[in-house]
């Protein structure tokens, strides 16, 4: 990698990385999950009429056959099946904190070991107990060690050189300040929390460092070397205490699905029930713009019942884009991106040259 090539810096938010729209950002992870729940249930409803108007119908087959019955009945033996699933997955999480002693012992050791090493790292008596104040506290951490590599390279006698690495602590500065606010007054449980730990793309940070450090390891200033030594640390504590949080996060989410789906259950049900029992469809006559007033009716009951499916979709989706968005727990970047291309174009221009 010659001298004038530099590392350029990638967004600083995972949406503008990965090149996704806010409304689907916005459906996927940031909206409130009860508002996401809303938004299916009505497009499930207006997918309904949509279908209504469009293919051929018969009004009279909704209320001569035994078609709602049946339905409905399928709704019942559905509901049943999917709180029979999310007591399962309940069980699964329940088990992980249940244990012996031992077990339990040796997780809090772990867990105290790792504040004592964010502890010396950062230089300071006790650490944060709350999730989002500890995570200040590592983000700080990175943005001293960034000030102190920036102190480093601009006090050498040939500072010019080392503009880039000036450039990144700098863009690692900024990036931090952002993150840190963000995290102010965050409170585990709610997704403001973990957005920001989601935007703040430690395993590039790694990466850059290293290989920055790699590129000027000839002509580094022994107190840049220290910084950058001190920094990397710094970011590969980010990792675990991510990863950490994350998992407390999701099994706090798995909890709502839970109290969710079966919040929603026992209506559903009742309503199944009634529809099952006695509703007679042919009582409801007229129609509303030209569509049955009897359809709009069960239509509108049908997507009732599909409460707790919507619930379990809607916490899901979020769920499974986190995860996605953090599989590599290591200086990892499973993502294709511009800065990526342009450090691999040139590191085969080097292969070539030496060659």
């Amino acid at each position: 990698m010659s001298d004038s090539e530099t590392i350029s810096r990638p967004a600083d938010t995972m949406r503008e990385r990965v090149g996704e729209t806010r409304v689907k950002i916005w459906f996927l992870i940031s909206a409130n999950r009860w508002l996401v729940t809303g938004i299916i249930l009505l497009i499930t409803y207006l997918v309904l009429l949509f279908v209504h108007v469009v293919g051929p119908t018969s009004p009279q087959k909704l209320v001569t056959t035994s078609g709602i019955g049946s339905l409905f009945g399928s709704m019942v033996i559905a509901t049943v099946t999917s709180v029979t699933l999310v007591l399962s997955i309940s069980q699964f999480v329940l088990a992980g904190e249940i244990g012996p002693l031992g077990q339990q012992h040796e997780r809090m050791s772990n867990e105290t070991e790792f504040r004592e090493a964010v502890e010396k790292a950062a230089g300071i008596g006790v650490s944060p107990a709350e999730p989002s104040r500890f995570l200040r506290t590592l983000i700080g951490t990175v943005d001293t060690n960034a000030r102190g590599l920036s102190d480093a390279v601009s006090e050498s006698d040939n500072s010019e050189q080392f503009d880039e690495v000036a450039e990144y602590a700098a863009g690692l500065i900024d990036h931090s300040q952002k993150i840190n606010d963000e995290l102010e007054n965050a409170e585990f449980g709610s997704f403001q929390m973990l957005l920001p730990v989601l935007d703040y793309n430690y395993p590039w940070k790694v990466f850059a460092a290293r290989t920055l450090r790699d590129k000027y390891t000839e002509s580094l200033p022994e107190e840049a070397d220290d910084a950058f030594g001190d920094l990397i640390e710094a970011l590969r504590f980010f990792g675990p205490a991510r990863e950490y949080f994350k998992t407390l996060y999701v099994q706090w989410e798995i909890i709502n699905i839970s109290r969710g789906v079966l919040y929603g259950a026992m209506p559903t049900l009742a309503l199944a029930g009634y529809m099952i029992l006695e509703f007679d469809a042919a009582k409801i006559t007229g129609t509303v713009f030209g569509v049955s007033t009897a359809y709009l009716v069960v239509s509108a009951l049908y997507v009732l019942t599909l409460i707790p499916f919507a619930v379990l979709l809607a916490y899901l989706l979020r769920v499974l884009t986190v995860m996605k968005r953090t599989l590599s727990i290591g200086p990892f970047i499973l993502r294709e991106t511009k800065q990526l291309e342009e450090i691999r174009n040139e590191e085969s221009s080097e292969i070539q040259e030496e060659t």
